[in-house]
């Protein structure tokens, strides 16, 4: 894995969480108000909540860039403790300072694996809007197997990737230095999009099984993945 990636995407993300986190962390035209960006996280846990399964274990779960915790704050209704962390210090900072719930716990990882976490700790792990912006495969390989690690035999993974078709003119764009590209199209914020087959086999080296998905080949691909073999619980 090239470490120096990253270091490099971490040094950015520090960048984006202090100058405009709701921006970079749910890019549109128009402002958020914090009220109005907290709220918007709660009908994709509602969805992955029904997703997931009324039978699914919900102990404990883990989100994987969590920043301000727009999503997190919302899981904690449906989990025991949940567990979000996100690879820049001021994300973190900031995401406590909005008082979350007492069974939520936030904390800073180290953009490459979950060392903080036991094997088989986790009924849930997810991630959203976090791999899309992600260009080292070798970095989303090391997660999904530190996803596969964590999980518990019966344990689920939600993860959503960008897997529209690549286009050459869109390569040719990114190849731009970034100070003539706008603020998010550039590295570390752009999206990297991903063949699903490709990931398939990605999932596959993790020991992870597809168990379903949605939105394929589009810019909201989400995957429902399990371990390769269930245990007992």
């Amino acid at each position: 894995m090239n470490q120096s990636s990253v270091q490099s995407m971490k040094r950015r993300w520090q960048s984006f969480a202090e100058s405009d986190p709701t921006f970079y962390i749910a890019t549109r035209a128009q402002p958020w108000k914090i009220e109005e960006f907290f709220a918007s996280g709660q009908s994709l846990v509602e969805e992955v909540n029904r997703w997931i399964g009324e039978d699914s274990p919900r102990r404990r779960m883990l989100e994987i860039g969590c920043g301000l915790g727009r999503t997190a704050v919302h899981f904690a209704t449906h989990f025991e403790q949940v567990d979000a962390v996100d690879i820049s210090q001021v994300m973190i900072e900031n995401a406590r300072s909005f008082k979350p719930p007492a069974n939520v716990r936030f904390m800073v990882c180290s953009g490459c694996d979950l060392a903080a976490f036991a094997d088989d700790s986790m009924d849930l792990v997810a991630s959203f809007l976090v791999f899309q912006h992600v260009e080292d495969e070798q970095v989303i390989a090391a997660y999904l197997r530190e996803i596969a690690r964590v999980l518990k035999a019966a344990g689920r993974a939600v993860l959503q990737f960008d897997t529209r078709p690549r286009r050459l003119i869109l390569d040719l764009y990114k190849s731009l230095p970034d100070p003539l590209l706008p603020r998010a199209h550039r590295r570390c914020i752009r999206r990297y999009r991903r063949d699903p087959d490709a990931l398939s086999r990605l999932f596959q080296s993790a020991n992870l099984r597809i168990i379903d998905d949605r939105g394929p080949r589009t810019a909201e691909h989400v995957f429902l993945l399990g371990p390769m073999q269930d245990r007992d619980p």
